[in-house]
């Protein structure tokens, strides 16, 4: 499915000025990144995994403002190095961690170019990849899960894009296809397309925006106010019977909604429609109080937006062409716990398909590599991407995976890139 491509590169030295926040101007030399520990002895199809740049729209408050030199100088590196394929895995343009006091969109395709504007470097480095006759291949995510192809062919012509349903995507690649690449969002309920919920909002509008987005726009919001806000009361539930299954599902919901106003409290009072969407069919203003379900007349557990979305979960799984589905409160409790993701590499994957031999996720950003042996007929091999962010708080930092591919193995080393240019096995701390 794959050819071989048999490079000589030239020796070359490119000088790029890197003006790094916070610290003077350095210059340094780009070169080859080392990324192969000995050279093949055998033909081998050699991939990067990337995920999770969040390259923002305005750097006041993006999450990648300090590293955005230092991916691009690793993707200028990245064209004078061995590799066949660079695969970039979901949350490459965030249009999600926007704060609410940010002035409103509602033309998507001239955010996304806004977005590449403001991050120009990258995007002329992934071109440059392109061109250099390396495939760059993109799967969304759920911060650009309303970025379409045609945006992003115009941003970076000649990607590669694998979409299956509107905001997802599966990755195959590899010299026997037993390479499966995806973002992770597939999973959970309050990441994954939602094309059921909200009708009587956003009407015949195929809107597929999930409980998520608000999240994340809660979020940037708090954080971009330094999460001064002082603590709101909010409506106190009692937890259900455990015979109730379909009340303790959304009960759970109640509680990661609680979770998510408490630790990101922002300054907008509970009932004010400060939450302008403005994009997938949602054109209205919402309120926190529209998101945070309460107990209603007939005493059930419900909310405004995304109103008993735990009745709908087996059919968006259904949708979103889950393999193997997820309860719902283990989905819900899961958004928040990189755990579940992790699990689900073998659960969708490892256990249903023997011709899957790694699996690449993002989303989490908690870089992870898992090798499975017991129970199977050779290793299978979990990786999680991690992200580039300035700060990642739950792990290393600027992590990407390396695979080598060939007709009898598959290699896969989960790496890390330093700030002085070095790489480092994630493996052999």
């Amino acid at each position: 499915m794959h050819g071989f491509r048999v490079r000589f590169v030239l020796t070359l030295v490119l000088m790029i000025a890197l003006s790094v926040v916070g610290s003077a101007s350095l210059v340094r030399e780009i070169e080859p990144l080392p990324l192969w520990e000995k050279e093949s002895t055998h033909e081998a199809y050699r991939i990067v995994v990337i995920s999770d740049l969040h390259l923002g729209v305005d750097d006041s408050f993006s999450e990648t403002v300090k590293n955005k030199d230092l991916i691009a100088e690793f993707l200028e590196r990245l064209v004078i190095s061995d590799i066949d394929e660079l695969v970039v895995a979901g949350d490459m343009l965030d249009e999600w961690f926007v704060p609410i006091s940010y002035e409103p969109h509602n033309d998507l395709g001239a955010f996304f170019e806004q977005v590449a504007e403001n991050n120009a470097l990258i995007v002329a480095a992934f071109k440059k990849i392109i061109q250099s006759g390396i495939v760059v291949a993109y799967v969304p995510g759920n911060h650009d899960l309303l970025l379409d192809e045609e945006t992003l062919t115009n941003l970076i012509p000649g990607i590669v894009q694998a979409r299956d349903v509107d905001g997802l995507g599966t990755y195959r690649t590899g010299v026997r296809s037993e390479i499966v690449i995806e973002h992770g969002h597939r999973y959970d309920s309050f990441c994954a397309p939602d094309t059921l919920s909200n009708k009587e909002i956003t009407g015949d509008y195929p809107s597929f925006l999930p409980p998520g987005y608000f999240f994340t726009r809660i979020a940037s919001t708090s954080v971009a106010e330094g999460k001064s806000a002082p603590q709101k009361e909010f409506p106190k539930i009692e937890a259900p019977s455990k015979e109730d299954v379909d009340q303790v599902n959304a009960y759970t919901y109640y509680s990661v909604w609680l979770w998510a106003m408490t630790t990101f409290p922002i300054k907008a009072e509970f009932d004010e429609k400060a939450i302008y969407v403005g994009v997938n069919g949602y054109d209205n203003n919402f309120s926190l109080s529209d998101l945070m379900p309460t107990v209603q007349d007939d005493g059930s557990i419900s909310a405004v937006l995304y109103a008993n979305a735990q009745r709908r979960w087996d059919e968006v799984q259904q949708n979103n062409r889950v393999a193997s589905k997820n309860p719902y409160s283990e989905a819900t409790v899961g958004a928040v716990d990189h755990t579940f993701f992790d699990k689900q590499a073998v659960k969708q994957y490892f256990d249903l398909d023997p011709t899957v031999d790694v699996v690449v996720f993002g989303h989490s950003h908690v870089p992870v590599i898992d090798r499975y042996v017991e129970g199977y007929d050779k290793e299978k091999v979990y990786a999680n991407s991690g992200t580039w962010i300035d700060e990642n708080l739950i792990g290393l930092e600027r992590c990407f995976v390396v695979i080598e591919s060939g007709e009898q193995f598959t290699d896969v080393r989960l790496m890390e890139y330093h700030e002085d240019g070095t790489i480092s096995n994630t493996e052999e701390k």
